[in-house]
């Protein structure tokens, strides 16, 4: 295994401090550059990457903690340990609350002290930065579950308008002009189920426990979704065909959480199949589990696809949709289907449609 030796900018004005403190740092672990104003350590740092900078405070063209500020400004995210030979409590004290790693007297230097401080201020920096990542997307995703949120009434208002408008509660319209309101709907309806999913994806990868099962009907569930779509489908000529088992048992499910994997399905499904094509789905037991498949006689999936679907973001080749889409569906499908501890896979041929299947375990027979 290959270690990277771990870079080092000495900033030290005293040749002899420099000269011990290079003793101190045995090569082949550290690469040591050295320089002995503050000017020449921006020029440094401009050139190179270092992993951790050890600073005097008290140099040629700087002195005190302006020595440091000075640094830090120009790079906060390398860590600065300060060698001083100033014994301060209250220098030490300020210099740490404005971002140093560590605070080391030059007498009190040894190998093992220096190597450790090294170590510990290169690890807390990596976690310090880590924690404002993290901050940083936890940020974004509240952002985005709050837009996303808001976005919602607007189209669900609009949709009730355009309506109306069609069904001519407002004003005569002709067919032409009630079908082309009809189509707006249709979209917006998409547009919803995208805002939907962005929603959806930010509350299960927040809270791990979002699903609670209850004993349910599947086949009440995917019979809504059906109606659901069902406007869309006959508005592009595509057949809806169904086929499922009697006397199903119920599944242990969160309705809402389920409904969702079935819509985004479904939506799929109507991105994917041409005018007059046909989707398909069926119900049936299998191996104490009920299984839902839904199928479409779209262009297929390439093999290379397939192994990517279920990643946040994946999408398929451009051109391949006929709606644009966020690339969370299947991300969103496969985290609800795993916290019923249920399976989702999809099998596809380039040309020849594609089918998912949701496999879910079914309510226990009683004794």
């Amino acid at each position: 295994m290959i270690v990277k030796n771990i870079s080092v900018l000495l900033v030290e004005d005293s040749p002899a401090d420099a000269r011990y403190v290079r003793e101190m740092l045995l090569r082949p672990i550290y690469d040591i550059a050295h320089c002995d104003s503050l000017s020449q350590a921006f020029e440094d740092i401009g050139r190179h990457h270092f992993d951790v900078i050890l600073l005097d405070l008290s140099l040629a063209d700087s002195n005190g903690l302006e020595t440091f500020e000075a640094i830090f400004e120009r790079v906060p995210t390398i860590p600065i340990v300060i060698l001083t030979g100033l014994v301060d409590e209250d220098v030490s004290s300020r210099a740490v609350k404005l971002g140093a790693q560590d605070y080391i007297l030059k007498q009190d230097i040894s190998q093992y002290t220096l190597s450790r401080a090294i170590r510990y201020a290169i690890e807390r920096k990596q976690t310090e930065e880590n924690s404002k990542r993290l901050l940083v997307l936890e940020q974004r995703e509240e952002f985005m579950a709050t837009l996303t949120h808001d976005l919602k009434n607007p189209l669900i208002g609009a949709n009730r308008i355009l309506e109306l408008m069609a069904q001519q509660a407002m004003g005569v319209v002709s067919s032409e002009q009630s079908d082309l309101l009809l189509q707006v709907r249709d979209n917006n309806k998409m547009l919803l189920s995208m805002i939907q999913n962005l929603i959806e994806v930010y509350r299960f990868e927040k809270d791990i426990n979002a699903v609670i099962l209850e004993n349910t009907n599947l086949l009440l569930i995917v019979s809504s979704c059906i109606k659901d779509i069902a406007p869309i489908a006959e508005n592009r000529a595509i057949r809806i065909k169904t086929d499922f088992s009697e006397h199903l048992r119920e599944v242990r499910a969160d309705a809402s959480a389920i409904r969702r994997v079935m819509q985004n399905l479904l939506d799929n499904a109507l991105k994917f199949t041409p005018s007059g094509g046909e989707i398909s789905l069926l119900v049936h037991p299998t191996n104490g589990c009920i299984s839902v498949k839904i199928g479409d006689t779209g262009p297929g999936i390439s093999t290379e696809e397939q192994a990517k679907l279920f990643q946040r973001f994946s999408q398929g080749r451009v051109g391949k949709k006929y709606t644009p889409g966020t690339g969370l569906g299947l991300y969103l499908c496969k985290q609800i289907v795993d916290a019923h501890n249920g399976q989702i896979t999809c099998s596809s041929e380039e040309g020849r449609g594609t089918v998912f299947c949701v496999t879910l375990p079914a309510v226990p027979v009683a004794s």
